[in-house]
């Protein structure tokens, strides 16, 4: 009986023992999500006073809630608050100190962090807490929207306005702002298709202006070597050819594709250094060819000249002849 009695006793301490192990641990578990709220501080909130609001309205939850009447969900929403503010904070710093590609992708990651905020908030404090976070996301998203705007608006490399209006649409768009996103999205369709089309025609030049030169074998070298019929027919292909590349050029630089505008002048200035070698020989030739016709011209003058001097003295003769 006595061993009967102190199993018993011995099972009871045990329990007990148990029991205040467990309400000690979930105790130590709760504390510990307070004081990790309590001490996180991420640098978003000097910018955005809502990081502050949603780290507010959870601490009230707890800090107003018995611990014997704190649920799990209390507990997993208070967990996955933080964990939304870590992350969150993560997506400012980085887009905030990262280059473009880092704002683009922060646009981005914001849309996937809006899936893990709570759908179904029970208490006002998680009510309050997840429009908080709707409003963050949507503030920052915004901000970043009108970031790439301006960028849109101020850049003169055409190729890059589509990209910031694109990716401005998509901002706005993510946070509601259809009217923003629509005028934006037809601003880059719009100013995409002309590139597309100027870009089109400019190559086609190039290439049209390339296969002219290709029809020539006449280089800077062999200038001297060439006959005269294949320099004048060389000296026109060459013209029409400058022609088409300083076309291209021209709708190159108007969309500051300064890249491809400068191979068009490589080829520009490679012409007018064949041409500038042509056109002395030519000139030297055109010259010849207008000396000897001014020397005909003025050979045959002098004698139509000296035929009429002919031909009034013979007349005068025939008068004096009358005469007598």
């Amino acid at each position: 009986m006595k061993k009967i009695s102190l199993l018993l006793v011995c099972f009871l301490v045990c329990s007990g023992c148990c029991i205040i192990y467990n309400i000690s641990d979930a105790d130590a578990e709760d504390a510990d999500i307070v004081g990790d709220l309590r001490n996180l501080n991420p640098e978003a909130g000097l910018e955005y006073s809502e990081v502050d609001d949603i780290k507010q309205d959870v601490l009230i939850m707890l800090y107003t809630t018995e611990r014997k009447n704190l649920s799990q969900d209390m507990q997993i929403f208070a967990s996955e608050t933080k964990n939304f503010l870590v992350e969150f904070n993560k997506i400012y710093l980085n887009g905030k100190r990262g280059d473009l590609n880092a704002k683009e992708i922060a646009i981005r990651d914001c849309a996937n962090l809006r899936a893990q905020i709570p759908k179904n908030p029970k208490y006002i404090e998680e009510i309050d807490a997840v429009e908080s976070a709707n409003v963050l996301l949507n503030k920052f998203i915004y901000d970043t929207a009108m970031f790439f705007e301006n960028l849109g608006n101020t850049d003169d490399v055409t190729r890059k306005k589509i990209s910031y209006y694109r990716n401005a649409s998509l901002g706005y768009e993510l946070c509601e702002e259809a009217v923003l996103a629509t005028s934006l999205k037809v601003s880059a369709d719009e100013t995409e298709k002309k590139y597309n089309k100027d870009m089109i025609k400019a190559m086609m030049l190039m290439n049209d202006g390339l296969s002219e030169l290709n029809l020539t074998n006449i280089t800077t070298g062999n200038v001297e070597n060439a006959s005269m019929s294949e320099k004048i027919e060389v000296i026109v292909k060459f013209g029409s050819a400058r022609e088409q590349f300083s076309d291209a050029s021209a709708i190159y630089k108007s969309h500051n594709e300064y890249e491809l505008a400068n191979k068009c002048k490589e080829k520009t200035d490679e012409i007018d250094k064949i041409m500038l070698a042509l056109q002395g020989s030519a000139f030297s030739f055109l010259f010849l060819i207008a000396s000897s016709f001014l020397l005909v011209v003025t050979y045959l003058f002098l004698r139509i000249a000296e035929w009429k001097k002919a031909m009034y003295d013979v007349s005068l003769g025939d008068e004096i002849l009358g005469k007598v």
